[in-house]
């Protein structure tokens, strides 16, 4: 899988890099939401004349809270791009106290809450694949 990672922590998108580097899938990081989704776009602008129903990255994983854009405004922004887009939110949140940002994205986004295992990260991704 090609996986775009945003995570304002360095040593956590290092540690999502490393695991899933080693599981075979190629991953691409990003420090903030709107490094996300200028990648993304960039990204999208590559593969929209290969064709219409191709996603640039198989999985986008989403770090919830984040500077310049949380997880959340990334989703419905890429989202709005690319509705069959794949993504993975995590959270220090339970997923309640997330219901007004992202209600009207339960349908469309999984969700993996903290704290979780990497173990459990590549399980979560390998369910979506």
């Amino acid at each position: 899988m090609i996986i775009l990672v945003a995570e304002d922590n360095k040593f956590v998108a290092n540690q999502y890099k490393i695991v899933l580097e080693k599981k075979g899938h190629t991953v691409i990081t990003t420090q903030d939401g709107v490094e996300c989704i200028k990648k993304y776009k960039e990204q999208l602008k590559k593969t929209e004349f290969d064709s219409l129903d191709e996603s640039p990255f198989d999985l986008v994983l989403l770090d919830h809270n984040m500077p310049k854009k949380t997880g959340a405004k990334a989703a419905k922004e890429i989202l709005a791009k690319n509705p069959k887009q794949k993504i993975l939110f995590i959270t220090g949140y339970q997923r309640w106290a997330l219901e007004d940002e992202t209600d009207d994205l339960v349908d469309k986004i999984a969700v993996l809450e903290k704290p979780f295992t990497l173990s459990q990260l590549e399980r979560k991704i390998e369910s979506l694949a």
